[in-house]
């Protein structure tokens, strides 16, 4: 019986052995990012744990604008119908303008997990040259029940550590510029053509 166990040990740490051998592993940030073009079993990791300052949870509140952010580190997520992998920051948000909800991405409505880009704002743009920033693209949920919005942009984060204080972070969102005339999904549900909710400027508090 003990033989029976261990050769059925040996066969499948041999197996997981050859899967692992077979699968180049980059280091997202250092060797570059995920590519359409990219060939054979390649995961780009973040070896380095970039993502680290940048996950839990953060919070902005003007009186009038809250929103409470958590950052995901999602980890080996599939590159489309290829064989690359990569690291990936995601987040779940709350956004109340007067004390209404506008946004509520959290819990059952999570996009975590979804390949959605109706309300994704994820990325990998890290850098070894400056670890303390990533970039992510970025799009809000649509308001008219559409599949998503028109408009998108890119995010940048920016982690500042604040010694004796809570640590900071500095969101910055630019928008991107809109081409054709095309406002519908490829089902024909509309666009949503509002302009964004959640503030383009803000410094978020560790929570």
């Amino acid at each position: 019986m003990k033989t029976k166990i261990l050769i059925t040990v040996l066969f499948f740490t041999g197996v997981f052995n050859i899967i692992n051998a077979q699968e180049t592993i980059k280091t997202l940030g250092v060797d570059g990012f995920p590519e359409a073009t990219d060939t054979g079993d390649i995961y780009y990791k973040d070896v380095n744990n970039y993502f680290t300052n940048f996950l839990g949870e953060w919070l902005y509140d003007d009186g009038t604008t809250y929103f409470k952010v958590t950052f995901i580190k999602m980890e080996r997520v599939r590159m489309g119908p290829t064989n690359t992998y990569h690291d990936k920051l995601g987040c779940e948000y709350l956004l109340k303008i007067n004390g209404i909800t506008m946004y509520d991405t959290y819990g059952a409505n999570s996009n975590i997990n979804t390949s959605s880009i109706a309300n994704h704002i994820v990325g990998t743009g890290v850098y070894d040259y400056r670890p303390n920033k990533i970039d992510l693209t970025y799009r809000e949920p649509p308001l008219n029940g559409g599949c998503h919005r028109y408009a998108s942009g890119n995010l940048l984060l920016e982690y500042t550590p604040i010694l004796g204080s809570a640590d900071e972070l500095i969101w910055t969102r630019t928008n991107n510029q809109l081409y054709g005339d095309t406002t519908e999904c490829n089902d024909g549900t509309q666009m949503d053509t509002s302009e964004f909710l959640i503030p383009a400027t803000m410094v978020l508090v560790k929570q």
